[in-house]
């Protein structure tokens, strides 16, 4: 009976998580079209915060809880998750073409964020000061996503706005039920969006006690999935409409976003150590799809073919999924 209802509560918090990011990213809209390309790089890294609350609310709950595994399996599960499911399966359906731009200014920052966070983790632990350097990280990344805005060509950044808000209005479009955009419905899909991932951490946890799953493995899989499923629901859908960048260039944000704020957050609150099958496995594997991912991409620019094939997106998906087998048949 208990896991009935955990299982309702957590398909009710999932709902909400929709919901709401339903009603925040139709509100977004109106704000993109109205900052323009003035302030393109103040709604770029507003995108990659509201598409991240989910993973960020959800992860510090639990950590201030003293779940600290689950937290970090949804930070290492959101990234894997993103690559593996938003990116694999968008490219397995039509080729990903991007702009080489933004893969230099977020791809490689992507790759120095996630060798930072492995080097910091050499030694098995996560002080409080190596916290705060990931907070501070985001400074130059968000400077840097300034400057770059700020010079491109105008034609370019016309280009930018348009696609942000094409990418915003798939986000909303998967829903049914429609309101008027306005601060109003920014409000109520900020409230829905956070109590949707409050229960939605609250049935993680009761989950965890009541089956005894691995912390890991839990935040791996549901804690990083579950919140995740709009955003790679938007991404299919986006990719098969014909906008063939918006699962890569949200994975970037996204993924910059979630290993500096709500790693860095989780760090800052509770410094913490972590096993070493974490470190030598999870951490290490992180990094290495997040290069696989670069590879194909710069690949596919030496080539001048797609920045993702069809094969190429296929081989992301059966890396991810081998590694939460490995992670299920080994280490739990």
């Amino acid at each position: 009976m208990e896991i009935i209802l955990i299982g309702i509560l957590l398909i009710i918090s999932l709902a909400l998580i929709w919901k709401g990011s339903d009603w925040i990213t139709d509100s977004l809209i109106p704000v993109a079209k109205l900052m323009g390309t003035s302030y393109i790089a103040i709604t770029t890294l507003i995108v990659s915060f509201a598409l991240s609350i989910p993973e960020i609310f959800t992860s510090v709950y639990a950590a201030t809880l003293n779940h600290i595994n689950i937290g970090l399996g949804v930070i290492i599960g959101s990234v894997m998750a993103n690559i593996g499911l938003t990116v694999g399966i968008s490219a397995s359906f039509k080729p990903l073409i991007v702009d080489k731009s933004i893969v230099v200014r977020d791809g490689i920052f992507l790759i120095i964020a996630t060798v930072i966070v492995l080097l910091f983790g050499s030694d098995l632990t996560y002080q409080r000061t190596e916290g705060i350097v990931l907070l501070l990280l985001f400074l130059p990344y968000a400077l840097n996503v300034w400057f770059f805005e700020k010079w491109r060509p105008k034609k370019s950044k016309s280009h930018e706005v348009k696609r942000l808000q094409k990418n915003l209005s798939l986000i909303g479009g998967l829903s049914k039920l429609k309101l008027k955009a306005s601060l109003l419905t920014f409000i109520l899909g900020a409230v829905i969006l956070v109590g949707g991932s409050y229960l939605f951490s609250v049935s993680l946890i009761r989950l965890n006690d009541t089956l005894r799953i691995p912390e890991l493995l839990l935040g791996l899989t549901i804690g990083a999935i579950g919140p995740a499923l709009p955003n790679i629901a938007a991404a299919i859908q986006g990719t098969r409409k014909g906008y063939k960048d918006a699962a890569i260039t949200e994975t970037f944000g996204s993924n910059i976003f979630t290993l500096l704020i709500t790693l860095g957050l989780i760090i800052v609150l509770n410094p913490l150590r972590i096993a070493d099958n974490v470190f030598y496995f999870d951490l290490t594997w992180m990094i290495v799809i997040n290069l696989l991912m670069v590879a194909f991409i710069f690949k596919g620019f030496y080539y001048k073919e797609e920045s993702l094939t069809r094969y190429e997106g296929v081989a992301l998906i059966l890396f991810y999924l081998t590694l939460l087998v490995i992670n299920i048949l080994v280490f739990n």
